[in-house]
Order: structure tokens, then sequence, then C-alpha cells
């Protein structure tokens, strides 16, 4: 036979233990699904991004092709077009939870996303880099504003390989000093007043001009604009700088020019995009390899993984140029451990923990609010019933004793119908108790409806139910005050006549009974004969006095109307002096 265990109570702390154990694993899973999600989103974002640059390249070389005679000019616009639009950018959205407003919060891309590149080469069948985004200072130039046709406008490069001047590599080095690798809050441009230009071969060298460095010093978080995402907030303040420089050539093919800026200039010649492009030369010299001596795995969106948290995205396309086979190879080299990225997934991590935590801690309270109350619930039953038990002794003892009394005989008639009248008093006493007992056990389960009631009323109608014992004990009853109370009427008259009877039952004979009644509360005061202990009178079966056998008391009037009141939400307070014992019911 399977023996009964009591059910293990469980300990506020573990409890809190178990639920924080909870949100910690939660929270786990959260952190693995979140790095998985942003992994694939990045990676997703990525490939989308290449498949749409490559279609991009190839448009505008066929473009390009259509447009130019020579393959030096196809090569020339093709490398001035991979420098240029060679790029990638991921965004990845704060849902609205740091910033409302904010729609693209996080972006990452080559130039500025440390250890994000893009490089490209256009490669011919033998081998050889035609053209290629490694980094060149570009600009684009118009002589003449009416000719649209003009052989002579277009985009001109400054590349330091190409002329092998000495002069353009320290121009080169300038810029990647001033820019600090292109970090996200420094941007570098360029302005010139003079120009060496070469227009047979479209090259140029930047004569006399002005660096211009911009520092940003972002104060409050990203956000988007109708032009596309940018970096600058509404609090940003901007510090710039200028850095003059002067280089002098001495080359039969290069005319110095003066030149002005922006396309919209009324004077010629003028120039845009003015600025350096491109992927730096370290960057593409780790991939220079790979394109001269090309991997035939490589297909459409290949991918590797690197150990130092990067992965190379590569794309091998092949397309023909004047009747000769090419390939375009791009390569995006992705910072899975870019500094923003990593704060975007541990801000995240960190806010979901927390809120999680933040519930467990909640549930756990509430677990803890209702296992007190189930156990004090348990704990005042089993100490409803023990004390039942204990005080219905009493009267049993007393029924046993006049029942063997009058089976043993030899008594009178009188002395018979005492005995017999005592045991129905002790019958009718117990069934009181077991009753008050039960309805005292299931009154919680009740379902309570308001109504407006005459307080005044119930005193007066609890009181007169005993008028014949006020004038034995020539005890004086007053009523002062009224008041309409919005109760339930059964609860309301189970606490005052509870009320009631224990002032008249405990009050000393030739004492008086006062009740003060206004609409916040109902106030009895009894006299007594001596001080009352009251600090645990609303128990079950307490009566405040030395003999727990009399009769006259259950114990269980001030417990009905406490329960009563707590059902009803209000409340039952009591005290007493040497003299007077007070009751109050506060509505």
């Amino acid at each position: 036979m399977k023996r009964f265990r009591k059910a293990k109570r469980e300990k506020a702390w573990w409890v809190f233990t178990k639920s924080a154990a909870v949100a910690l694993v939660l929270a786990c899973v959260f952190a693995i699904g979140f790095q998985t999600f942003l992994y694939k989103t990045v990676t997703s974002q990525c490939r989308n991004e290449m498949a749409y640059n490559t279609t991009s390249h190839l448009e505008k070389i066929s473009d390009i092709v259509s447009k130019k005679e020579t393959d030096e000019d196809i090569f020339r616009e093709t490398d001035t077009r991979l420098s240029m639009y060679t790029h990638y950018e991921i965004y990845l959205e704060q849902f609205g939870l740091l910033d409302p407003q904010s729609m693209h919060a996080i972006q990452i891309g080559p130039t500025y996303g440390k250890g994000c590149h893009a490089v490209s080469a256009l490669v011919d069948s033998d081998g050889n880099i035609v053209a290629s985004n490694e980094r060149k200072l570009i600009t684009l130039l118009l002589f003449d504003k009416d000719k649209e046709n003009d052989p002579d406008r277009g985009f001109y490069i400054c590349d330091e390989e190409k002329l092998g001047m000495g002069v353009v590599d320290n121009l080169y080095e300038d810029y990647a000093e001033l820019s600090g690798d292109n970090a996200k809050n420094i941007y570098v441009s360029l302005e010139a007043d003079s120009m060496y230009i070469n227009k047979k071969d479209h090259t140029f060298v930047p004569h006399e001009g002005r660096f211009i460095i911009e520092t940003y010093k972002p104060k409050g978080f990203f956000k988007g604009e109708e032009n596309g995402p940018t970096y600058i907030t509404d609090k940003t303040e901007i510090k710039t700088e200028t850095k003059e420089f002067e280089i002098d050539i001495d080359s039969p093919d290069f005319e110095l020019t003066e030149v002005h800026q922006g396309i919209s200039s009324e004077s010629n010649p003028r120039y845009a995009l003015f600025n350096f492009w491109g992927a730096d030369k370290e960057v593409f010299g780790s991939f220079e390899n790979e394109f001269t001596h090309p991997d035939e795995s490589w297909s459409s969106y290949s991918y590797r993984g690197n150990n130092d948290g990067t992965a190379v995205f590569g794309d091998n396309v092949s397309l023909t140029i004047n009747k000769e086979r090419y390939t375009l190879m791009t390569r995006y080299i992705v910072n899975y451990m870019e500094p923003s990225l990593v704060r975007y997934y541990w801000t995240y991590t960190i806010l979901v923990a927390a809120l999680l935590l933040i519930i467990a801690l909640l549930y756990a309270w509430r677990r803890c609010v209702r296992n007190k109350a189930e156990y004090a619930m348990e704990d005042y039953q089993r100490d409803l019933t023990n004390t039942l038990a204990h005080d219905i002794k009493t009267p049993l003892t007393a029924i046993g004793g006049y029942a063997e009394n009058i089976l043993d005989g030899g008594l009178s008639e009188d002395e018979e119908q005492k005995y017999l009248r005592s045991i129905l008093d002790n019958v009718a006493f117990t069934d009181s108790m077991v009753s008050r007992t039960l309805r005292l056990n299931t009154m919680s389960e009740q379902r309570l409806t308001r109504e407006k009631v005459n307080a005044a009323e119930l005193v007066e109608s609890a009181m007169k139910k005993y008028e014949v014992l006020l004038e034995e004990k020539n005890i004086t009853f007053t009523l002062k005050g009224s008041a309409e109370v919005k109760a339930n009427r059964a609860s309301l008259v189970t606490i005052i006549e509870n009320l009631v009877s224990n002032a008249v039952k405990y009050t000393s004979e030739n004492g008086t009974i006062r009740a003060d009644l206004d609409r916040k509360r109902l106030v009895l005061t009894n006299t007594v004969a001596s001080k009352v202990d009251v600090k645990e009178l609303k128990q079950p079966f307490v009566r405040g006095d030395a003999s727990r056998s009399n009769v006259q008391g259950s114990g269980l009037g001030l417990s009905l109307a406490e329960r009563a009141a707590q059902l009803s939400g209000m409340a039952v307070k009591l005290s007493c002096s040497d003299s007077e014992f007070r009751s109050e019911l506060r509505f």
C-alpha cells in the first residue's frame, strides 16, 4: 500500500531561484536565436546586395561598351565605375525601441564598418586585371556646358600606380592619415582651385587645393532621413578643419588649368565628385592573386568563413566585351564582430534578459503570495478542525455523563428532566458550533452583491433579539447616529449580529452598551469586568477568558464577523481597557 506523503511546501527563496533560472534559460535561448537571426539577416542582405551590385555593374558596362570605341576607354570607364559603386549596405532596424523615429539605426558597410570591405575586378582570359576598384582619386570634369557630346568631358583618374609620381603617393598617404582608416565619425573631402589635366588619357593631378576634415560627434541615436539612412542626428556637433596642399609636376602631357567646383557653376571647366573612391591598396592586394589566378569553385554567391569572425562572399560572372571573354569578380568582406553590430546584439539581448527576469520575479512574487494564502488557509482549516475537535469534547463529555446518570437509575423525575434538558442544551450547542464552523469554512466561496442597507435598522434588529437578556442583566443600550451603507446585506447582518452578540454576552451586569454610527464606521462599546487581551480574539474558538469550557459561547462569533468583513472589503478593529470593550466596523 502506498504511503501518503504530505506535499512539501515551497520556500520563497526556492520559488525565486527557479523563476530566475527559467528566465536565464530563456535569455540564453533568445541570445542564441537572436545571434542566428542576425547572422542570417546579415548574410541574406549581403547576398542580395551582391546580386544587385553585379547586375548594376553588368548593365553599366554594357552601356559603356555601346558608347566607347576603344578598349582603353571602356576599361577606364569601367575602372571608374567599379571604384565608385562597388559597395554594400546592411541595415538593422531598431524596432522603435531605443529611438521611435529610427528606421535603420545600425548601418554596416565598407569604408566605415570596421573590418568590412568590398573589392571587385574585371579580369581578361589571360588573368590580367583590366579594371578594378582599387582606391583612386577621381573627379568628373566638364569643359563645355553646351556640348553634351564633348569627348573631353567625363571621369578623370589620378592613379598613383599608373602615374608613378611620388607627389601623388604623398597625396594618398595624407588622405589615409586624415581619414583615420575611414572612421564613422570622420569624413574627408577635397576641393581644388587648379589641376594638371591630361585630356588624352583622362588623367589629372590636383595642383592647389585643400582637404576638408569634418569630425562628427553624435550625441543621440542615428536615424533615417528622406534621402536615405545617415549617421548624423539633430544633436550632432561637427568640427571642420582644412589642410592645404600644393603639387607641382613638370610633364608635357598635362596642362595646368584653373577649375571651378560644382556642375552648376557658370565658369568652365567645372568639376564634381572630387574624392578618393574604392578599396584601399592593402585590402585589394589580399585578393589580387585570387583575381589573377581564379578558383573555379567560386561561383555565384559563394561563401567562405574565417576564424576571425569575418566572412567573404564572392561572385564571378562572365561577360563578353568586343568578342573577348572577361570575368567580373566581386568579393564582399563582412565582419560579424563589427562593433556597432556587437553593441546592437548585446543591447537587445540584455534588454530581453532584463525583461524576462522582471517577469520571472513578478511571477515568483505572485506565486509566493498565492502560496502564502494557500498555506495560511490550510493552516487555518487544520487549526479550525483541531480546535473544534478539542472544544466539542466538553459538551460531549457532559452529554455522556448525564446519559450515564439517567441509565444508572434512582433519579427523581425532576432530576431526570434536568439532565435531559442539559443533554438537549449541549446537543444544541454542539450543533450550533458545528454549523457555525462549517459556515466559517465555506464563507469565502460566496459571491457577494451590493445594495444600499440601513445600518441603524440592522443594529436595532440585532439588539431586539436580546431584550430579555438585557432586562435580566439590567444592561442599558443606546444608539446614536445613522448611515446607509452600500454592502451585501447578508454579510453586513452577519457582522453586526455577531458584534452585538459578543457585546451582549460579555457585558457585565448593570452595564451599558453604546452604538455610535456614521457613514464611515460603526462603533460598539460595552462595559466589562476586566481587561481582555484582544490580540487573538478574532481567531476561531478564542473567547478571551480563562475558561474554554464555558458553554455560553463558542468563540466563533468574532471570527465570523472578521471573515465576513474581509470578504466585503471592510475591517473589524478590537480594543479593550480595564472597563470597556470596543469593537469597530469600518465600512
